[in-house]
Protein backbone atom coordinates (compact mmCIF):
# COMPACT_ATOMS: atom_id res chain seq x y z
CA UNK A 1 0.00 0.00 0.00
CA UNK A 2 2.81 2.33 0.95
CA UNK A 3 4.59 1.50 -2.30
CA UNK A 4 1.43 2.30 -4.27
CA UNK A 5 1.14 5.75 -2.61
CA UNK A 6 4.78 6.46 -3.38
CA UNK A 7 4.26 5.55 -7.05
CA UNK A 8 1.22 7.86 -7.17
CA UNK A 9 3.19 10.74 -5.70
CA UNK A 10 6.03 10.28 -8.16
CA UNK A 11 3.57 9.97 -11.06
CA UNK A 12 1.83 13.17 -9.95
CA UNK A 13 5.03 15.19 -9.89
CA UNK A 14 6.16 13.77 -13.22
CA UNK A 15 2.83 14.69 -14.82
CA UNK A 16 2.90 18.14 -13.19
CA UNK A 17 6.38 18.92 -14.46
CA UNK A 18 5.49 17.62 -17.90
CA UNK A 19 2.33 19.73 -17.94
CA UNK A 20 4.14 22.91 -16.87
CA UNK A 21 6.86 22.29 -19.46
CA UNK A 22 4.27 21.76 -22.17
CA UNK A 23 2.37 24.87 -21.10
CA UNK A 24 5.57 26.94 -21.05
CA UNK A 25 6.51 25.70 -24.51
CA UNK A 26 3.04 26.52 -25.77
CA UNK A 27 3.17 30.04 -24.30
CA UNK A 28 6.66 30.53 -25.70
CA UNK A 29 5.48 29.48 -29.15
CA UNK A 30 2.52 31.82 -28.88
CA UNK A 31 4.84 34.70 -27.97
CA UNK A 32 7.18 33.87 -30.84
CA UNK A 33 4.29 33.80 -33.26
CA UNK A 34 2.68 36.97 -31.84
CA UNK A 35 2.73 40.02 -34.07
CA UNK A 36 3.06 43.62 -32.98
CA UNK A 37 -0.52 44.91 -33.01
CA UNK A 38 0.38 48.60 -32.90
CA UNK A 39 2.88 51.20 -31.71
CA UNK A 40 1.69 53.82 -29.23
CA UNK A 41 3.77 57.02 -29.08
CA UNK A 42 3.46 59.62 -26.32
CA UNK A 43 5.41 62.89 -26.41
CA UNK A 44 5.72 64.70 -23.07
CA UNK A 45 6.17 68.47 -23.18
CA UNK A 46 6.15 71.32 -20.71
CA UNK A 47 2.58 72.68 -20.95
CA UNK A 48 3.90 76.17 -20.23
CA UNK A 49 5.83 76.24 -23.53
CA UNK A 50 4.41 76.38 -27.03
CA UNK A 51 7.33 74.71 -28.79
CA UNK A 52 6.73 71.36 -30.46
CA UNK A 53 10.12 70.09 -31.59
CA UNK A 54 9.22 66.41 -31.33
CA UNK A 55 5.96 64.95 -32.60
CA UNK A 56 4.52 61.51 -33.24
CA UNK A 57 5.08 61.65 -37.00
CA UNK A 58 8.80 62.37 -36.53
CA UNK A 59 9.18 59.38 -34.23
CA UNK A 60 7.35 57.09 -36.65
CA UNK A 61 9.51 58.28 -39.54
CA UNK A 62 12.65 57.68 -37.48
CA UNK A 63 11.53 54.12 -36.68
CA UNK A 64 10.52 53.41 -40.28
CA UNK A 65 13.86 54.64 -41.59
CA UNK A 66 15.80 52.42 -39.18
CA UNK A 67 13.57 49.34 -38.89
CA UNK A 68 11.02 49.57 -41.65
CA UNK A 69 7.53 48.38 -40.77
CA UNK A 70 7.06 47.56 -37.08
CA UNK A 71 3.31 46.96 -37.04
CA UNK A 72 2.48 43.29 -37.76
CA UNK A 73 6.15 42.38 -37.25
CA UNK A 74 6.81 39.32 -35.04
CA UNK A 75 7.42 40.46 -31.47
CA UNK A 76 10.55 38.32 -31.28
CA UNK A 77 12.16 40.44 -34.01
CA UNK A 78 11.70 43.75 -32.18
CA UNK A 79 14.71 44.84 -30.11
CA UNK A 80 13.27 47.12 -27.42
CA UNK A 81 16.68 48.30 -26.20
CA UNK A 82 17.77 49.21 -29.73
CA UNK A 83 14.49 51.02 -30.28
CA UNK A 84 15.01 53.03 -27.09
CA UNK A 85 18.55 54.01 -28.08
CA UNK A 86 17.20 55.12 -31.44
CA UNK A 87 14.97 57.68 -29.74
CA UNK A 88 18.04 59.48 -28.40
CA UNK A 89 19.34 60.01 -31.92
CA UNK A 90 16.78 62.82 -32.10
CA UNK A 91 18.62 65.78 -30.52
CA UNK A 92 15.36 67.18 -29.16
CA UNK A 93 14.61 64.10 -27.04
CA UNK A 94 15.53 64.40 -23.37
CA UNK A 95 14.33 61.01 -22.13
CA UNK A 96 12.91 57.88 -23.75
CA UNK A 97 11.18 54.76 -22.40
CA UNK A 98 10.19 51.88 -24.67
CA UNK A 99 8.36 48.80 -23.41
CA UNK A 100 6.15 46.05 -24.75
CA UNK A 101 2.87 44.84 -23.27
CA UNK A 102 1.81 41.21 -23.17
CA UNK A 103 -0.85 41.82 -25.79
CA UNK A 104 1.67 42.80 -28.47
CA UNK A 105 1.57 46.61 -28.15
CA UNK A 106 4.82 48.62 -28.22
CA UNK A 107 4.61 51.75 -26.08
CA UNK A 108 7.09 54.57 -26.68
CA UNK A 109 7.23 57.54 -24.33
CA UNK A 110 9.63 60.40 -25.08
CA UNK A 111 10.18 63.67 -23.26
CA UNK A 112 10.99 66.76 -25.27
CA UNK A 113 13.99 68.88 -24.30
CA UNK A 114 13.34 72.46 -23.26
CA UNK A 115 15.85 75.03 -24.58
CA UNK A 116 16.24 78.06 -22.34
CA UNK A 117 19.22 79.88 -23.84
CA UNK A 118 20.38 80.43 -27.40
CA UNK A 119 24.12 81.07 -27.60
CA UNK A 120 25.66 82.90 -30.56
CA UNK A 121 29.40 82.72 -30.03
CA UNK A 122 32.10 85.07 -31.32
CA UNK A 123 32.40 83.00 -34.52
CA UNK A 124 28.70 83.38 -35.30
CA UNK A 125 27.94 79.76 -34.40
CA UNK A 126 24.54 79.16 -32.77
CA UNK A 127 23.49 76.46 -30.34
CA UNK A 128 21.22 76.05 -27.34
CA UNK A 129 21.46 75.12 -23.68
CA UNK A 130 18.44 73.27 -22.33
CA UNK A 131 16.88 73.53 -18.88
CA UNK A 132 19.22 70.79 -17.62
CA UNK A 133 22.27 72.66 -18.83
CA UNK A 134 23.10 70.38 -21.76
CA UNK A 135 24.14 71.52 -25.21
CA UNK A 136 21.66 71.31 -28.07
CA UNK A 137 22.29 71.95 -31.77
CA UNK A 138 20.74 74.94 -33.45
CA UNK A 139 18.20 74.20 -36.17
CA UNK A 140 16.70 76.56 -38.73
CA UNK A 141 13.50 74.50 -38.57
CA UNK A 142 12.71 75.60 -35.01
CA UNK A 143 12.64 79.05 -33.43
CA UNK A 144 12.07 78.55 -29.71
CA UNK A 145 11.53 81.65 -27.64
CA UNK A 146 14.59 81.81 -25.43
CA UNK A 147 16.95 84.31 -23.93
CA UNK A 148 19.81 85.05 -26.33
CA UNK A 149 23.48 85.26 -25.28
CA UNK A 150 25.93 87.02 -27.62
CA UNK A 151 29.26 88.80 -27.56
CA UNK A 152 32.75 87.54 -26.76
CA UNK A 153 31.80 83.91 -26.18
CA UNK A 154 34.54 81.54 -27.31
CA UNK A 155 32.84 78.29 -26.31
CA UNK A 156 31.80 76.17 -29.28
CA UNK A 157 29.15 73.51 -29.72
CA UNK A 158 30.55 70.03 -29.28
CA UNK A 159 28.16 67.14 -29.81
CA UNK A 160 30.45 64.95 -27.68
CA UNK A 161 30.03 67.23 -24.68
CA UNK A 162 27.55 65.53 -22.37
CA UNK A 163 28.32 67.86 -19.47
CA UNK A 164 25.25 69.07 -17.63
CA UNK A 165 25.87 72.56 -16.31
CA UNK A 166 23.10 72.08 -13.76
CA UNK A 167 25.12 69.21 -12.25
CA UNK A 168 28.26 71.32 -12.39
CA UNK A 169 26.62 74.10 -10.43
CA UNK A 170 25.58 71.72 -7.65
CA UNK A 171 28.84 69.78 -7.45
CA UNK A 172 31.98 71.67 -6.51
CA UNK A 173 34.24 68.78 -7.54
CA UNK A 174 32.94 69.08 -11.12
CA UNK A 175 33.05 72.85 -11.25
CA UNK A 176 35.17 74.03 -14.14
CA UNK A 177 34.08 77.64 -14.37
CA UNK A 178 33.39 78.49 -18.01
CA UNK A 179 31.37 81.25 -19.60
CA UNK A 180 28.70 78.71 -20.55
CA UNK A 181 28.42 77.85 -16.87
CA UNK A 182 27.80 81.51 -16.04
CA UNK A 183 25.39 82.03 -18.93
CA UNK A 184 23.37 78.94 -18.02
CA UNK A 185 23.22 79.97 -14.35
CA UNK A 186 22.03 83.45 -15.29
CA UNK A 187 19.42 82.27 -17.81
CA UNK A 188 18.07 79.80 -15.24
CA UNK A 189 17.85 82.54 -12.61
CA UNK A 190 16.05 84.93 -14.96
CA UNK A 191 13.51 82.35 -16.14
CA UNK A 192 12.78 81.23 -12.59
CA UNK A 193 11.67 84.77 -11.71
CA UNK A 194 8.47 86.14 -13.24
CA UNK A 195 9.67 89.74 -12.96
CA UNK A 196 13.00 89.14 -14.73
CA UNK A 197 11.46 86.88 -17.34
CA UNK A 198 9.32 89.82 -18.36
CA UNK A 199 12.18 92.34 -18.31
CA UNK A 200 15.40 90.72 -19.63
CA UNK A 201 15.76 89.94 -23.31
CA UNK A 202 19.45 89.33 -23.96
CA UNK A 203 22.74 88.58 -22.22
CA UNK A 204 25.88 90.14 -23.70
CA UNK A 205 29.48 89.28 -22.84
CA UNK A 206 31.64 92.34 -23.44
CA UNK A 207 35.35 92.49 -24.37
CA UNK A 208 36.30 92.46 -20.68
CA UNK A 209 34.35 89.21 -20.22
CA UNK A 210 31.83 91.08 -18.11
CA UNK A 211 28.12 90.34 -18.39
CA UNK A 212 25.78 93.02 -19.67
CA UNK A 213 22.01 92.66 -19.77
CA UNK A 214 19.71 94.07 -22.44
CA UNK A 215 16.22 94.85 -21.08
CA UNK A 216 12.99 94.59 -23.02
CA UNK A 217 11.90 98.05 -21.84
CA UNK A 218 14.08 101.15 -22.13
CA UNK A 219 17.27 101.93 -24.04
CA UNK A 220 19.69 101.56 -21.13
CA UNK A 221 22.21 98.77 -20.72
CA UNK A 222 22.87 96.98 -17.46
CA UNK A 223 26.49 96.24 -16.55
CA UNK A 224 26.21 93.17 -14.36
CA UNK A 225 29.92 92.34 -14.09
CA UNK A 226 30.71 88.78 -13.10
CA UNK A 227 28.06 86.17 -12.36
CA UNK A 228 29.07 86.17 -8.69
CA UNK A 229 26.53 87.35 -6.10
CA UNK A 230 23.82 87.01 -8.73
CA UNK A 231 20.90 87.02 -6.32
CA UNK A 232 22.11 90.17 -4.56
CA UNK A 233 22.74 92.05 -7.81
CA UNK A 234 19.33 91.23 -9.23
CA UNK A 235 17.69 92.27 -5.97
CA UNK A 236 19.61 95.56 -6.08
CA UNK A 237 18.50 96.17 -9.66
CA UNK A 238 14.86 95.33 -8.93
CA UNK A 239 14.90 97.72 -5.97
CA UNK A 240 16.27 100.49 -8.18
CA UNK A 241 13.67 99.80 -10.86
CA UNK A 242 10.85 100.07 -8.38
CA UNK A 243 12.17 102.91 -6.25
CA UNK A 244 14.19 104.84 -8.82
CA UNK A 245 13.26 104.48 -12.46
CA UNK A 246 9.53 104.48 -11.82
CA UNK A 247 9.91 108.03 -10.51
CA UNK A 248 12.76 109.48 -12.57
CA UNK A 249 11.71 107.84 -15.86
CA UNK A 250 13.17 105.03 -17.99
CA UNK A 251 14.64 107.41 -20.57
CA UNK A 252 16.85 109.35 -18.16
CA UNK A 253 19.68 106.81 -17.95
CA UNK A 254 21.68 104.94 -20.56
CA UNK A 255 23.79 102.78 -18.22
CA UNK A 256 23.12 101.04 -14.91
CA UNK A 257 26.20 99.54 -13.26
CA UNK A 258 25.73 96.84 -10.60
CA UNK A 259 29.40 96.05 -9.97
CA UNK A 260 29.64 98.08 -6.78
CA UNK A 261 28.44 97.04 -3.34
CA UNK A 262 25.06 98.30 -2.15
CA UNK A 263 24.63 100.81 -4.93
CA UNK A 264 23.65 101.23 -8.55
CA UNK A 265 25.93 103.59 -10.48
CA UNK A 266 23.97 105.32 -13.24
CA UNK A 267 25.08 107.48 -16.16
CA UNK A 268 22.50 109.88 -17.55
CA UNK A 269 21.50 109.70 -21.19
CA UNK A 270 22.98 112.49 -23.35
CA UNK A 271 25.06 113.66 -20.40
CA UNK A 272 28.44 112.78 -18.98
CA UNK A 273 27.26 112.94 -15.39
CA UNK A 274 27.27 109.86 -13.20
CA UNK A 275 24.94 109.28 -10.27
CA UNK A 276 25.39 106.80 -7.47
CA UNK A 277 22.16 105.49 -6.02
CA UNK A 278 22.65 103.96 -2.59
CA UNK A 279 20.60 100.81 -2.03
CA UNK A 280 19.60 100.00 1.50
CA UNK A 281 20.18 96.27 1.86
CA UNK A 282 18.46 95.87 5.19
CA UNK A 283 15.25 94.79 3.44
CA UNK A 284 17.02 92.31 1.18
CA UNK A 285 16.55 89.44 3.57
Amino acid sequence: MELFKKILRISFWVLLVAGVTTLFAFVQKQENDMLCRKVNITVLRDPMHENYFVDEDQIRQLIAKQFGQVDNTPIKNIDINHLERLMYSNPWVSRADVYMSIDGVVDIEVEQRQPILRVINSNGESFYLDNKGKLMPWSADFTPRTIVATGNINDRYDVRNSLSYSETINNDTLKTRTKLYDLYAMASFILADEFWSAHIEQIYLNKNSEIELVPKVGNHKIIFGSADEMKEKFWKLKTFYKEGLNYTGWANYDTLNLKFNNQVVCSKANFKTVEKKKINNTSHH
